[in-house]
């Protein structure tokens, strides 16, 4: 009777391509990614599998098994732990399928719970490292989260303290008067992109927006209004260009948050003597900046936490990651287009219906 790890050895590669076949067909998430990606180590696995069946010993025996190496670059092209699961149930349906058509076996009944049993194992090994992993790099993106805003909030009332005692002791109040507010208006808005960020992190858990009609117009407007005398003292003007209504449905604070950081920004890095224009039609938000434009390759970068593209360090770095998560959560999409040598255009596409 014929061997079913030596068959499995002699046909791996096989099995292998029709393996990445079914994967193709099945796991719409992995399609793409490059059949390098999808592949890793699986030839390794494989040999790592018929060993084990061929000596009717565990997987990893002489170290860590493979299959932990699968789940950790599983992580890295973030794919979920269902998607692991499947692609071990795909693997033994590829040989299943394999044996079929090559005519392969009869093998013993034993060796094919062999089989099923080192599979249900690396599908184990490998979704343990995978939510170890995660698990790991969650809590350290928490720890970076809070030492983040720990900075963002301790800077401006370090300022405000130092501004409050030098108005005790009887300094001129003017320009006093100016780095209180400026630092008040810094910490108002690390605490507001603290709230929408908790805000959204119960979304992901699986908590509802807070939908109701919302008026895109009167909401741009209100936000170039708050707007107008920061952009005044930087000699920059801002135009709204919005000529009707443009009723959605969604949270209107976390919508607030969102484009207001955008208009904040375009703002806050618009040359002296720039302008900033806001443009608002059925279903697209515009601004558009007059900075200069982003370097190469920034454009996906500036949409990351803790980064900030600007020579100006003193925004607050997960601004634009809020905001694109922010619209997102209302089935919407964030992108920039970059005008190199004249500014950038931040745009805002709200799908049909608003959040959903």
């Amino acid at each position: 009777m014929a061997s079913l790890g030596r068959s499995l050895r002699e046909h791996r590669h096989s099995l292998a391509r029709r393996w990445l076949r079914r994967v193709r067909e099945r796991l719409p998430d992995e399609r793409r990614l490059d059949d390098a990606d999808v592949l890793d180590s699986l030839h390794l696995f494989l040999d790592e599998l018929t060993a084990a069946l061929e000596a009717d010993a565990p997987l990893g025996e002489t170290g860590t098994s493979l299959a932990q190496t699968h789940g950790a670059q599983r992580l890295v092209l973030n794919l979920e732990i269902a998607d692991i699961v499947r692609e071990y149930g795909l693997l033994f349906e590829a040989w299943i399928e394999e044996c079929t058509e090559r005519g392969l076996g009869p093998f013993e009944p034993g060796e094919y719970a062999r089989l099923v049993g080192l599979l249900s194992r690396g599908a184990a090994e490998a979704v343990r490292e995978f939510a170890s992993l995660r698990a790991l790099e969650l809590r350290r993106q928490a720890w970076e989260h809070f030492a983040f805003l720990a900075h963002e909030i301790r800077n401006p009332l370090q300022s405000a303290l130092v501004a409050s005692q030098l108005l005790r002791k009887g300094t001129s109040p003017e320009r006093l008067a100016e780095v209180l507010e400026r630092s008040l208006g810094r910490l108002s808005e690390a605490i507001d992109h603290a709230l929408v960020d908790a805000r959204l992190r119960g979304i992901d858990a699986g908590a509802a927006l807070q939908s109701e009609p919302v008026d895109l117009r009167s909401l741009l407007g209100e936000l170039v209004d708050q707007l107008l005398a920061d952009a005044e003292g930087r000699q920059v003007s801002v135009v709204l260009d919005a000529p009707a209504p443009l009723p959605t449905v969604g949270d209107a604070r976390v919508l607030k948050s969102a484009l207001g950081n955008l208009v904040g920004n375009a703002v806050k890095f618009t040359h002296a003597g720039g302008k900033v224009t806001v443009r608002g039609r059925p279903g697209i938000v515009e601004i558009e900046d007059e900075c200069g434009g982003l370097q190469p390759g920034q454009e996906k970068r500036i949409f990351q936490a803790f980064r900030q593209a600007g020579t100006d360090r003193s925004g607050f770095g997960l601004g634009l990651a809020i905001a694109r998560q922010a619209i997102e959560a209302h089935s919407g999409t964030l992108a920039v287009r970059n005008l190199p040598g004249q500014g950038c255009i931040f745009v805002v596409t709200f799908a049909e219906g608003g959040a959903s």
